[in-house]
Parts: structure tokens; sequence; C-alpha cells
């Protein structure tokens, strides 16, 4: 076989290198080519892991099923999920969060009972918070919520929650930032506000925070809000650290009396418990806050003052910044007048010598600003002033008249009173101008003799401007009553008991005579005046024995006033309240001069139905004790208490048993008062002695023919004092003694024909009482009677006048029922019957006119009316028998007769 051609070869030969290159590039490992950021394909061997199923759809598993009945807020959060929040990176979640926070606990107060320790915990991480709107939303939360229901809570759980809490202020106190370090403290005048006793543990630190800050010249010179913020807070502390010390005064004094070892256990152990403060310590802290706060105080007072206008904030700082002096001022000056113990371990440095060396050199920058104030007229600048005398007057027992001249400071006192009558604004004058009056008697007995006159008239001239309604008038009559009465602080302004020095002679009678003014303006203006005035005025009376009570005439106004046409107009005494009442009787006893003008409206306060029975003995008490004493004439106290008896008004009522005698009406009330009276007399002396006195005013009291109980009343003192006086035999006074008979008979003998009713006979018994006494000690005042009331039978009874109105013949059964009633009464009783056998003519007389009545035809006599005789004539016969008056045998013809 024959070798191919060329051409076949050779295009044969050509292919086959073709076919090598291809197999030579590899179909195992093809090569691709990518574009930048295209997802790469899976390879080809990956196993495909996707799982491909059916949603399950389940209602009951949703959130809002969750979330039923639990506490959400708008944004349906729980409050877990609110405090989880409030750590959130972003301000606003976390501003969110304290707001709903607040929302929940509004709905559903529970949430904060069961869980509010949680709640503070959480959310006093926020105290140091960045943003500002996050640490006032806490403030809010605190302030209004939070803190009101952790009070409720006990102290155990209080305090270890507010441990975390103080933690976090203090923290805040020494922070970096300034915004926050003074919204610590605004958080720390929150918790001193509602949590004192949680302070004392942390003074000292808090004291340093305060040093630290104020130290701060951005503070006290660019802003000046900011430092409003914390010399808030310091008053705050100090205030508490004031009112504290004050507190322990009753405790120190008990500890004086302990043992050494009780002692030495007291103030180790003591000092540093939750409610007490080391004060060693803590008076040097405050004692470095002394020349920050002066700095700030002159500072402040120069720009304010360079200003055109008052700058309100600048005058507000200055303000804050003297109150806290004055606390501090105040702080020390306790603890130096305070005696040390004598194994006390607290004994400091700090004494009389350290305030004028110390103390006193720093306040002497505060002089020249009160020379700065002074030029300016604004009421502002004024209070600004009376602030720094404040702090003067509360040195004043230790300030050295070398630093500061006593006559200028006076000067300057009472050019603050004098300037206190013009000022605008009477609010701001009510508030700062108290302390001023407060100090002014420890000024005053520290002064010179002559820097005092022209303090004592500047006050006295105050004194007497202030309205009775202002809010000074109390501390007026302190200072007054200090004045006055030295006991109450030991400051002697008398040369002995019974006058003043002469200094105070003029100034004296000018305060009590403006006493009784305030007095009677008091009770319509200002009630609660009312009591302290008086209360002044009897320690006035206690204290000054022989006082000249010409000062005190208005006085008498407190208990009535006697008017144009004669007449006895009641004063406000019976509209006090019973302790002004009870004070303004104790008065009486201390000012005797003034008796003889108050008996008259006196008495007429006492007869009124508006003063209370238990004031009404005590008037009587208190005049007898006054009369014992030798204050008050006989005559007078004897007026009084017939007077009193003449005129007290007897409302009876229903009467009821003697046993429930309390239920009738004010009768139980005049039997008491009765028996007053009626004692009151029996200490007086021999009682004949007295009647004679007083018969007088008896008489001419019985004859104007009082109702029935103050007839008996007059008669039971006459039997008191004498029963047996001759001046009852008067024919007048016979004629009213049966003409009382008459009166008091004529209820019960409307009964005579049907028995006497039990209620009515115990009356006429009470009433008789004090007749039969006569009658048994006079036998001639008996007979005369008994012939007055024979010629009231018969007819003639133009003899005496009683108060019944009976006619003549038309009522002649009722005036023989009514004389036999009475002596059916005079006969039961054993004592009259040897009394009785004298007037047994006169008795036969009235038998004999009875028995001739019922013998007659007379047609105007009816068959009723000769009943009712026939029914006397028995039963008074009955008890002449038994008297034998008579021969049995005349009664026995008279009684066949009829």
């Amino acid at each position: 076989m024959g070798r191919p051609k060329g051409g076949a070869s050779s295009s044969s030969s050509s292919k086959k290198p073709k076919q090598k290159q291809k197999q030579r590039g590899g179909v195992d490992f093809k090569k691709y080519k990518h574009k930048v950021g295209r997802k790469l394909p899976p390879p080809k061997n990956a196993t495909n892991t996707e799982i491909k199923s059916k949603s399950i759809v389940l209602p009951e598993q949703s959130m809002a099923s969750e979330r039923s009945g639990m506490a959400v807020n708008k944004r349906g959060l729980t409050l877990r999920e609110l405090l989880q929040q409030t750590g959130h990176y972003n301000a606003n979640v976390r501003r969110a969060a304290l707001n709903g926070i607040k929302d929940i606990v509004v709905k559903h107060p529970t949430e904060l009972k069961l869980h509010k320790v949680a709640i503070i915990e959480k959310l006093q991480e926020r105290i140091c918070d960045t943003d500002k709107v996050v640490r006032e939303s806490l403030y809010s939360v605190l302030q209004s919520l939070i803190f009101p229901s952790l009070k409720e809570e006990n102290a155990i759980s209080t305090r270890s929650t507010l441990f975390l809490l103080m933690a976090n202020i203090m923290n805040g106190m020494t922070h970096l930032s300034m915004d926050i370090q003074l919204m610590a403290f605004r958080f720390l005048e929150l918790v001193v506000l509602n949590f004192p006793s949680s302070f004392p543990s942390y003074a000292e630190q808090t004291f340093n925070n305060f040093v630290a800050v104020l130290s701060n010249d951005r503070i006290n010179l660019h802003d000046r809000n900011k430092l409003n913020s914390v010399l808030s807070g310091l008053g705050h502390c100090l205030s508490l650290v004031a009112k504290t010390i004050e507190n322990d005064d009753t405790s120190n004094q008990q500890v004086r009396n302990l043992s050494a070892r009780e002692l030495w256990k007291s103030t180790t152990d003591g000092y540093n418990s939750g409610g007490r403060f080391a004060m060693p310590n803590l008076l040097a802290k405050l004692q470095n806050l002394v020349p920050i706060l002066i700095n700030s105080v002159e500072v402040s007072a120069s720009e304010l003052c360079a200003k055109s206008a008052v700058d309100a904030q600048s005058s507000e700082a200055l303000l804050s910044a003297l109150h806290c002096l004055d606390l501090i001022c105040r702080i020390f000056v306790h603890e130096v007048k305070k005696p040390q113990l004598k194994f006390s371990i607290s004994k400091t440095q700090f004494g009389p010598d350290w305030l004028r060396s110390s103390l006193l050199v720093h306040l002497r920058n505060l002089w020249g600003v009160k020379r700065l104030f002074h030029e300016k007229g604004d009421d502002k600048y004024f209070i600004l002033n009376l602030k720094i005398a404040e702090i003067f007057l509360c040195l004043s027992a230790c300030i050295d008249t070398t630093v500061f001249p006593a006559e200028e400071f006076c000067h300057f006192v009472s050019s603050l009173f004098t300037k206190a009558k013009t000022l605008r604004n009477k609010d701001l004058m009510e508030m700062y101008l108290s302390p001023l009056i407060t100090c002014t008697p420890g000024l005053i007995s520290n002064a010179p003799d002559d820097s005092k006159g022209y303090l004592l008239e500047a006050f006295t001239d105050a004194f007497r401007d202030c309205k009775v309604d202002c809010k000074l008038i109390l501390p007026y009559l302190d200072a007054v009553g200090e004045m006055l009465l030295p006991e109450k602080t030991g400051i002697r302004f008398a040369e002995d008991g019974s006058k003043p020095a002469p200094a105070f002679l003029g100034y004296h009678d000018t305060w009590i005579h403006e006493l009784p003014k305030i007095l009677l303006l008091s009770i319509d203006k200002a009630p609660s005046i009312t009591k302290v005035v008086l209360g002044l005025l009897l320690r006035i009376g206690q204290y000054f024995p022989t006082l000249d009570c010409g000062n005190l005439r208005p006085f008498i106004k407190l208990f009535g006033v006697e008017s144009s046409s004669g007449t006895m107009d009641l004063g406000p005494f019976v509209n006090l309240p019973r302790d002004c009442q009870e004070l303004a009787i104790s008065c009486l006893y201390y000012f005797p001069s003034l008796l003889p003008g108050i008996i008259s409206p006196l008495a007429s306060c006492c007869i009124s139905d508006m003063l209370e029975p238990l004031i009404l003995f005590r008037i009587v008490e208190v005049l007898q004790s006054t009369y014992k004493a030798g204050n008050l004439q006989i005559t007078e106290q004897l007026s009084f208490l017939s007077l009193l008896m003449a005129r007290f008004k007897v409302h009876t009522g229903d009467l009821v048993p003697p046993e429930d005698s309390s239920k009738v009406s004010n009768w139980y009330t005049f039997k008491l008062l009765n028996h007053l009276i009626l004692t009151s007399l029996s200490e007086m002396g021999d009682g004949s002695l007295v009647l004679e006195l007083m018969w007088n005013n008896l008489n001419n009291a019985i004859a104007q023919k009082p109702p029935m109980h103050n007839m008996n009343g007059l008669f039971r003192i006459i039997v008191t004092l004498d029963a047996g006086t001759s001046k009852l035999m008067n024919e007048d006074v016979i004629k009213r003694i049966a003409g009382y008979l008459v009166d008091a008979s004529l209820d019960l003998s409307k009964t005579i024909e049907f028995g006497f009713q039990p209620d009515k006979t115990r009356l006429f018994q009470y009433f008789i009482k004090p007749c039969i006494i006569m009658f048994d000690k006079n036998d001639k005042v008996l007979c005369r009677t008994l012939e007055m009331l024979k010629s009231f039978v018969i007819g003639d009874d133009h003899l005496f006048s009683s108060l019944s109105n009976l006619n003549h013949l038309g009522e002649l059964s009722c005036r023989v029922c009514v004389v036999t009633t009475i002596l059916i009464f005079l006969c039961n009783d054993r004592k009259l019957h040897r009394n009785l056998s004298c007037g047994k003519s006169v008795i036969k007389g009235i038998l004999e006119y009875i028995w001739c009545q019922l013998g007659s035809n007379v047609p105007d006599v009816t068959y009723e009316e000769k009943q009712k005789l026939k029914s006397a004539f028995e039963q008074l016969k009955t008890k002449a028998l038994q008297l034998n008056c008579w021969a049995r045998s005349e009664l026995e013809g008279l009684s066949s007769a009829t």
C-alpha cells in the first residue's frame, strides 16, 4: 500500500497538534472569569441544607395576650422593661423610660409599693446621668412619687434604701461636670427635707463638698442661679443642724445627772449615732464656710449696689448667703453657751475667745456691707440690712465693743425700727422684722445706759404702730413680756419685784397701757392673740403686786359697758373661749383697784344665759378669794352676791324627780350657785353683822318681787345669816313673806281635793323651807304671817299684794285652798307645833269663816266651790285637832253643824 500524498499528509499532520492543545488545557480545571462583587456559585458537590416548612400560627402566643393583666404604660411596656431602659445608651430612651415609670406609678400605685426598693436601686444610677433632662425627670419622680411613699415605710428598710441614694449623691457632688455637681446638691436638699435623720451620718462630707463648690469662682461670679441652688441646700442643712442641737438640750440636761461610767458611755457612743452630729469635727467644717460666705456677700453686694436696678437673682443669692451665716453663728453661739460635761471628751477649742478672735474678725467685713446698704432706699436693701442686724444681734452678748461700737450698733437697730414703719411691702416686713424684735430685749440689756434711750423709744413707737392683725404682734408681745417679766429669760429690767428700773419707767407704763387696747381689738380681728395678751396681763399682775392699774382701765370693757340709757351692755367676755375666760377671771384677783368698776358688768355677765356654769362658779370663787385676801371691800362683795341671787334667770322646764335634777334646765345650776353664795356669806364672819351690812340690798331686791326661785334664794340668805333677826317684824317684810307663801302654794292648792301630787309637793317644800326656819326662830313672825293669811282668806287682801290675781268673791274656794295648803304643811313640821299653838286663834278664825261660808246661801258660791271648801275644812280641822289649838268640843260642834 502506498504512501499518502503530501497534501493530505500535511493537512492531517497540521490538525493533530491542535487537538492535542485542547486536551492540554484540561477539562477538569475549567477557569471562570468572575466580576467583582458577584456572589460565587456554590460548588457542585455542595449539600443543600435548606428546610422548607409551613408556618404554624398559635393565637394564644401573641405579645398582647402575654401582657394581659400586667401594669403597662401608654406604650405597653412593663415596669421591668422600663427600668432596664433607664440604662440605655440613648438619652431619649432614658427620658421616655422615666416618663413611663411615672405613668405606671400614677395609674398603678400598687406597683410602687411592691417594687419600691428595686425602683430606687435602679433609678439612683441616674443621679450622675450626663443628660440634664434625665436628671430633672428623676428629681421630679423622687419628689412627687417615690419619697412620699417611702416615708410610710419602716425605718430599717428606709435606711438601707437611702444609703445607696446618698452614696450616689456624694459621688455626684465630686463629679467633673459642674452641672452634675449642682444637681447633686439639689438631690441632697430633697433628701434632707424628706428624711432629716439620714443627714447626720453624711454631714462632714457634705459640708466639705459645700466648701469645694462654693470656692469655685465660676459659680460665685458668673451664674447666680447656680449659686442660689447651692445656697438653698446649704441653708436647709444648716437649719437641720441648728434644730437638732436645740432639741438635744433636754436630753443633755438629763445627761448631766449621770454617773461617770454612764457619762463616758453617752459621750463615746452617742455622737456617732444615726440621729446626732459629731459637733467638734462639724464646727471645724463650718468654720471653713464662714470666710467663703462672707466673700460671696461682699462680691454680690458690690455688684448689686453698682446696678441701677435691683437684680432679683443677685438679691436672692445675697439673702441666702446671709441666712447661712446667721445659722452658722447661731450654731456656734449655742455650742459656746452650752455647759461642758465634767467627763466629756468633746471639749474643743471653740469658745468665747475663739468667737471674738476668729468669727468676729471675719464678720467685721459685714459692717461695711451694712453701711453700703444703708445708703440705698429700696425695700430690698432694707431687708438685707435686717438680716445683717439679725446676725450681729445673735452675737450681741459676745461682741467686743472695740471691734463693733455698741452705740453705733444701737443706732443702727433704732434706724431699722424707724424705717420699718415706712416700709411699703408689709409681707417682707412681717417675714424679716420678727428676729430683730425677738433679739431686742437682749440687746437692750447689754447696751450702755446712754444708748438704751433711743433704742427703747424706737421699739416703743414701732410697738404702738403695730396692727393687732399683723404677724409681728406676737414677737412684740413676747419682747414686751421679756422686758417686763425678767423671770422668763433671767434678764433683769427691774430694780426689784415691784417697780421697773428708772430708765424703763415711762416705757413700762406705755407698754402696759397698750395691752388692754390690743386685747379688745384682738377678740374680733385676731382671736389667737387674745389668749396671749390675757396671759401676759396675768403674769404682770402676779409679778407686780402693787402695780397701779390706772393704765388698765380699758380692761373693764371686756365685761361690759353702761349705755347712755343706764342699762348694762355685755362685753365680749361671755363669748370668749373657756381658757381665755379662765385667764380673764384670774386677772381679777391681781387687779383689785379695777374691781369697783367691774362688779356691775361682771354681774351682768354672770346672769347671762351665755355663760357656762363652771365659769360662773369660778367667778364667785375668785371674788371670794380676793375678799379674803383683803383686796375687795366687803360691801362690794355682798352687793355682788345679792345681785347675783336676785337676778339670776332660772329656767325650770318640766319638773323631774330630784335624783334627775340636773336635767331641769338650769335649775340645778341655780341650786349649786345658791349653795356657793351661802357658803361664801358664812365665811365672812358673824352672820348678824353681815346681814346688817347687806340688809338694804336684800330688802330692795325682795321689794321688786323677783321670780319665785330668786325670792327663795334671798330668803335663804336671811335665814343663813340670822333667821331670828328682828328686821323680819317689819310690816312690809311680813306682807312679802305671806305673799311669797301664797304664790308658792297656788299650783299645789289646786290638787287639795284629790290629794297632793308628789312632784308639786316637793317643789312647795323646797320653797317653804326658808319660811319654816324663820317661823321656828321667831314665833312673832309666824303669828303676824298667819294674820296676813287670814285677811287674805276673808277677802281683806289689801294689806299685802302677792303675785297672784285672785278675785274677791269669785274665787273664794281658791283662796281657802291656798291658805289651807300652807297651814297643812306648817302643821306637818314638828318644829313649828309650839309656835303654831300661839296662833290658834287665827286658825280658829279661818275655820269659822269657812264654816260660815258653807252654811250661807250666797248665790255666787256654787256647789263645786262648796265641795272644795268642805274638803279644805276637813283637812284643816284634822290638823287643828292634832295641834289641840282649841277645845275638841268646839271642833265637834262645827263638824255637826256642817
